[in-house]
């Protein structure tokens, strides 16, 4: 009797450095026991019978440690070939060598058929459950079996079976059990081969269906035997015994171990087609020809037609039964498909409504602000004396404070809060409400007039100004606009353009105001773009000089200190005003390398006058240059490199630097200036008086050196008592408090007179000099005693 077969399944799992040594050995082995097992039953029957207990022991011995190697064991396929191979060792050793050869039981022989066909159940049922769990249809997975078992058979029943079946007389059991054996192996060949068919490479799977060749070919030769009442022969004891030793190997074999899982190829695969095509034509075409061409014995029988028939119908109906499993895999993959498509049309609505809208607010976004200007300009050059459309442009007022002060959750809600004011208050149909980010906001107006627009505008800061409640507390915001409206737009981003300009103008005018979009602006910034491309060359290139300024004792007409004034003067042009190049350094960051220079060359020139006459050096800084990590350190180590000691160094600031940042930042700036004021360097508050603040700020910052704004100084007179009044006040303050004062803009001599009786003592104006290069203070300095207003 054949012996169980044998599957491999695939595992993760890699095997020991030694693996292709023990199953080539094995395979090599085997194979030799095997081509010698009929010689040796022929010279001794009991050697004969070990073999075969050897070779079947070894069988499930391998199948057993590839199921344990491979962790195999806890799936129930596996199980099943694992029992299956021990139960067809059990029964060859005790029912066939032990029973019925060596003891002779009359029993015997009964036990080992039934053992031995159990075991083909079992294995034809762990076949089966692999195939149930490849990937696909498990439905798919039979009815490929089935379609392959009965293309197998028709023409080995009609050329083989059927012919030596009807010559040998058997009917009844004799017939059943004679078709039984087949059609297990035959069954088991198809479900191999429908694996086979998708895996094709695998190694394993290749000796697996050479064992299920040599099985098959084990019983049908058993088969007409039986058929023709002669015993089993070599033939059939070489395909049993080839059998054990392939199913073994294929278990053995390393490619089991690199096989992650088994696969299915798509139904249309052209092997699977070619396979199929070829079985449903040629199979029941060659039996047919073979009973009408070949006159086969039997053939014409009644019970030989009819199971030709059988087959034949049988073969149609897994066909048509394979159609239909194709049909609903088509189908669902149709629906699956449709599904999909679906689901990317939303996605795309979905992509498309994003990449045109602002995420936090809905509204639209640059993008579609850009689609929407460009529309209504096609729109309104259609129809001939219709207005151009307008833009507005809306930024809130220091907005970073509430982003910085309560945080970024709050300063978002506030933001959908602002953009429901706008589209309920506001925004009508036929107009385009975009976020351009931050708290930057547009509206485009399609076709309006300056004056709609105007009054839009205004309604937008009104209705912006009311209250915001979030969170249990009360927000106040305003908001700055630059309109755009009553002129020609030829693009999306010269409208963009312009409105900013005029968003800019509004923002730098004070905040909380609506300016409007005149050529002059665009003109104004064009200049400004030249001049910030210019005083980059002017850094690199050197065009930056300093000049200085004397502060005047006025008791005694010595000059007590020397003010750095930065000066640009382009080659070839007119000077720049510092005050038109300083605030297009602080904007663009020029300043912090500006700073340093200036720095730099104040230190070096003070060293020398510092060193023969005493004299100190008044550096201006900005809030830029304070907001630097290394700024104390710079400052310091300049000092130290010139060999100028901290106190010759007076550090000016203005009060509107400290106004235009935050309460938090203030605190650093003050910190920074506190820090540097320990080690000897003065600090000078510039402008004093011009801000509401003065005093707050007098009271809180580490300040040695006052200095009076001009504007006191240009009203001073002996008929403005106001004026002088104000004057003495400071200058009584600044004494009480032990704090230096220095008046600015002294021009004539009078005022000179007038600050030297209030008890002013230091001055600093073109009375006394202009600013002037280095080498001029050298030439005022070496006249001893200077004098000016002698």
């Amino acid at each position: 009797m054949s012996r169980l077969p044998l599957g491999a399944f695939p595992s993760a799992l890699s095997r020991p450095a030694g693996g292709s040594r023990v199953w080539a050995a094995y395979l090599l082995l085997g194979t030799a026991l095997t081509a010698a097992a009929p010689f040796l039953a022929s010279v001794s029957p009991t050697l004969g019978v070990l073999v075969w207990v050897l070779l079947q022991g070894a069988s499930a011995t391998a199948v057993i440690a590839g199921a344990r190697l491979n962790r195999l064991t806890g799936s129930w396929p596996w199980r099943l070939l694992c029992a299956a191979s021990v139960l067809a060792w059990l029964s060859t050793t005790l029912f066939w060598a032990a029973g019925h050869v060596w003891l002779e039981l009359s029993g015997a022989m009964v036990l080992y058929r039934a053992g031995t066909l159990s075991a083909y159940v079992l294995s034809l049922a762990a076949l089966a459950m692999l195939n149930l769990r490849v990937e696909g249809s498990r439905a798919a997975a039979l009815l490929d079996a089935g379609i392959i078992t009965v293309g197998v058979a028709m023409p080995f029943w009609t050329f083989l079976v059927g012919p030596m079946i009807d010559g040998s007389g058997h009917t009844g059991a004799h017939l059943a059990f004679a078709v039984a054996i087949p059609v297990i192996d035959l069954f088991a060949f198809g479900l191999l081969m429908r694996l086979a068919l998708d895996n094709g490479r695998a190694l394993w799977l290749g000796l697996l269906s050479a064992s299920y060749v040599a099985l098959f070919a084990g019983d049908g030769v058993y088969l007409l035997n039986q058929v023709a009442a002669q015993p089993s022969g070599p033939v059939s004891t070489i395909g049993w015994l080839g059998f054990s030793v392939l199913s073994g190997a294929a278990v053995l074999h390393p490619s089991l171990g690199s096989a992650h899982r088994l696969r299915t190829a798509p139904v249309s695969s052209r092997a699977r087609v070619v396979t199929f095509l070829a079985l449903a034509l040629l199979s029941p075409l060659g039996s047919g020809l073979g009973r009408a061409l070949l006159d086969v014995p039997g053939a014409h029988e009644p019970f030989g037609e009819l199971v030709t028939t059988a087959f034949t119908v049988l073969m149609a109906v897994l066909l048509v039964l394979r159609l239909n499993t194709v049909a609903r895999v088509a189908e669902n993959r149709a629906g699956e498909l449709a599904t999909a498509l679906h689901q990317q049309e939303i996605l795309q609505r979905s992509l498309s409504y994003r990449a045109l809208h602002d995420p936090l607010t809905g509204l639209a976004n640059r993008t579609l602000l850009g689609q929407s200007i460009q529309h209504a300009i096609t729109a309104g050059a259609a129809v001939p004396g219709t207005p151009p459309p307008a833009l507005l442009l809306l930024d809130l007022d220091r907005f970073k404070d509430v982003n910085d002060t309560y945080g970024h959750a709050v300063g978002d809600e506030l933001l959908t809060h602002v953009t429901h004011r706008l589209n309920t208050t506001v925004v009508t149909d036929g107009q385009t409400l975009a976020r351009l980010g931050g708290d930057e906001f547009a509206l485009l107006l399609p076709a309006a007039t300056a004056e709609d627009a105007l009054a839009v505008a205004q309604r937008i800061l009104a209705g912006l100004r009311a209250p915001y409640r979030l969170g249990g507390r009360e927000l106040y915001v305003t908001t700055s606009v630059g309109v755009l409206a009553g002129l020609p737009v030829a693009s999306p981003s010269e409208a963009l353009r312009d409105a900013d300009l005029a968003l800019y103008a509004a923002k730098n005018a004070g905040k909380d105001q609506v300016t409007v979009f005149a050529p002059a602006l665009r003109h104004a910034q064009l200049e400004r773009t030249r001049l910030t491309a210019g005083l980059r060359q002017a850094v690199e290139g050197g065009e930056l000089v300093l000049n200085y300024q004397p502060v005047v004792n006025l008791a005694g007409g010595e000059i007590r200190a020397v003010e750095a004034l930065l000066r640009w003067s382009p080659p070839g042009s007119r000077p720049v005003p510092p005050d038109v190049f300083i605030p297009i350094a602080e904007e663009t960051g020029l300043i912090v390398p500006i700073g340093r220079w200036v720095l730099e060359q104040a230190c070096a020139d003070a060293h020398r006058w510092h060193e023969q006459y005493g004299i100190s050096v008044t550096v201006n800084i900005s809030g830029r240059q304070l907001r630097e990590e290394d700024f104390t350190e710079m400052v310091l180590g300049t000092l130290a490199r010139y060999g100028l000691p901290e106190g010759a160094l007076v550090l000016e600031i203005t009060e509107s630097m400290l106004l235009a940042t935050t309460p938090a930042e203030t605190q650093r700036l003050i910190a920074v200036l506190t820090a540097l004021r320990e080690h000897g360097v003065r600090i000078a508050m510039d402008d004093f008086g011009t801000g509401y603040s003065s005093l707050s700020y007098l009271r809180t910052l580490p300040v040695d050196i006052l200095k009076i704004d001009r504007s006191f100084t240009t009203a001073l007179t002996d008929d403005d008592q106001r004026t002088r009044a104000f004057t003495k006040a400071i200058l009584e303050l600044a004494a009480s408090l032990r704090v230096d004062t220095v008046v600015e803009g002294v021009e004539l001599h009078e005022q000179a007179v007038l600050l030297q009786r209030m008890g002013c003592p230091l001055a600093q104006g073109y009375l006394f000099s202009p600013p002037v290069s280095a080498l001029q203070i050298d030439n005022l300095l070496s006249l001893n005693p200077w004098r000016h207003a002698a």
